[in-house]
């Protein structure tokens, strides 16, 4: 038997939960100010509560990234598992999954260095223009990056899932209303509101990981041309 297949699941199961706890709350302290004037904006980032938000937001963006990349890792192996057919687009699903891990590292550094260096290193509040550019720069990087690549990874995911069942069915169909309703908010450019449908799919995701965790637990188990295990207990569907 393979001890360590239960316990690299159960790791990617956790590390898929806290990453999308990091994601969710590193979004929901932080509320930018839309439509502002000059002035309320440099108050705004004269505001050692909203510096020290924008501070803690960025850190657990920053956090984020990895914990995903180690639930990603165990997702896409179970979807190798599926069989050949299976194999290239899985390196579909790992190659998007990792842009968004990258987008999200910009996501947060565009925003959260500027109210770092002002707060930390004494650095005056920059010019309305610059902060303007490093909110938007941060908005675009998160709704038109990194939201689309998300997309593109659970989408994919879940045709994989659907078809071979290599995971529970009913999460593919899941990943495909999520998918839906995501690429619905980038194009009403909204896709920062597509964040509660990822953590919701993220979530869902690693409790079928961590709930089959001992049916991958074998060595050098045959498996049919439809990807399925022979001898191992059925997925939950």
């Amino acid at each position: 038997m393979n001890r360590s297949a239960p316990l690299s699941s159960t790791l990617a199961a956790l590390a898929g939960v806290g990453f999308a706890l990091l994601l969710f709350f590193s979004v929901f302290i932080v509320d930018p100010l839309r439509e502002a004037t000059d002035q309320q904006l440099l108050t705004w980032w004269s505001d050692s509560g909203k510096l020290r938000d924008n501070i803690i937001s960025m850190y657990m963006l920053v956090a984020a990234g990895p914990l995903f990349l180690v639930f990603l890792a165990q997702l896409c192996q179970r979807l190798r598992s599926a069989g050949e057919s299976a194999e290239s687009w899985s390196r579909l699903v790992f190659g998007a999954g990792v842009t968004f891990a990258a987008l999200l590292a910009v996501t947060a550094f565009s925003r959260g260095v500027v109210a770092q260096s002002i707060r930390f290193s004494d650095e005056p509040v920059p010019g309305p223009d610059t902060l303007r550019y490093a909110t938007a720069l941060s908005q675009a990087a998160f709704s038109i990056g990194a939201v689309p690549f998300a997309t593109i990874a659970v989408a994919t995911a879940s045709a994989i899932i659907v078809r071979t069942g290599v995971l529970a069915r009913w999460l593919g169909w899941l990943g495909f209303v999520v998918s839906a309703l995501s690429l619905l908010l980038v194009v009403l450019l909204i896709g920062a509101f597509a964040i509660p449908l990822f953590t919701l799919w993220t979530v869902a995701a690693s409790f079928v990981i961590w709930r089959t965790r001992n049916e991958v637990a074998g060595d050098g188990l045959a498996r049919r041309p439809g990807g399925s295990i022979v001898g191992s207990a059925p997925a939950t569907r």
